[in-house]
């Protein structure tokens, strides 16, 4: 038995088909075709090329019809304070719902950028650095832009003060002050050059006076708020 094989279609030439044409005019004794053979192949080549283009225009627009819905998609997300973030110097985080990819958020306090870091997937978190109204921008591929503004407070990035220093022979004297979260007085320090912590004497919270032993040597003095923003003096023996 011999293999299957596929024949090919017989093709013309438009040459040949154009004198058979001729001759079965001829035969029927009717009036020859004004227009040509050739002409008519290239007018149908024409009319199933330009019903392609259609085709494919038609399709387009039915593709944008679809997807014209989720050009109009806007965002949705929330804006909360960290449950483990510090009274002071909050952390808020930027949760968005959406299934679309988010193209960008910005954040801002009275002009001034605040960084924005992507913490997951769709979970950002931002850390303000001043107080004020906080505007957060969040813009998703479609260009559709959703605004929130959120009250930013008790951010304190600003060690404390010294207002004033004395001395006299027996004692030394700084009076300091914070405007921020307020001095730390029970985490005040005094640290030799030999790594000897000395506490001071004593504490005046009402009028920030604080009060240590005249140094015999070089100290190191720490004063912090209540921020862990710590000022660092080095008292200097005359």
């Amino acid at each position: 038995m011999l293999p299957f094989r596929k024949t090919e279609d017989p093709k013309l030439n438009i040459n040949d088909a154009s004198a058979i044409l001729e001759r079965i005019f001829e035969a029927n004794h009717v009036a020859p075709n004004t227009i040509s053979l050739e002409e008519l192949v290239s007018y149908s080549n024409y009319r199933k090329e330009r019903f392609a283009l259609q085709r494919m225009i038609l399709v387009l627009v039915m593709v944008l019809f679809l997807l014209l819905p989720f050009l109009f998609i806007a965002p949705f997300f929330s804006i909360s304070l960290k449950p483990d973030s510090a009274v002071n110097n909050p952390v808020y985080s930027v949760e968005v719902d959406t299934f679309m990819p988010v193209e960008r958020i910005t954040a801002a306090i009275e002009g001034r950028n605040i960084p924005v870091y992507e913490v997951a997937s769709h979970v950002y978190s931002i850390e303000p650095t001043v107080n004020g109204k906080m505007e957060v921008a969040v813009t998703l591929v479609n260009r559709q832009t959703i605004v929130r503004h959120i009250d930013v407070m008790n951010v304190d990035l600003d060690t404390p003060d010294v207002l004033s220093n004395s001395f006299d022979e027996k004692h030394f004297y700084l009076r300091v002050s914070d405007s921020g979260s307020g001095v730390n007085f029970e985490k005040i320090r005094a640290v030799s050059l030999r790594g000897e912590e000395t506490a001071p004497l004593s504490c005046d919270e009402a009028s920030g006076q604080i009060v240590f032993a005249y140094p015999e040597e070089t100290l190191n003095v720490y004063i912090p708020d209540n921020a862990d923003n710590t000022l660092q003096l080095v008292l200097t023996v005359p």
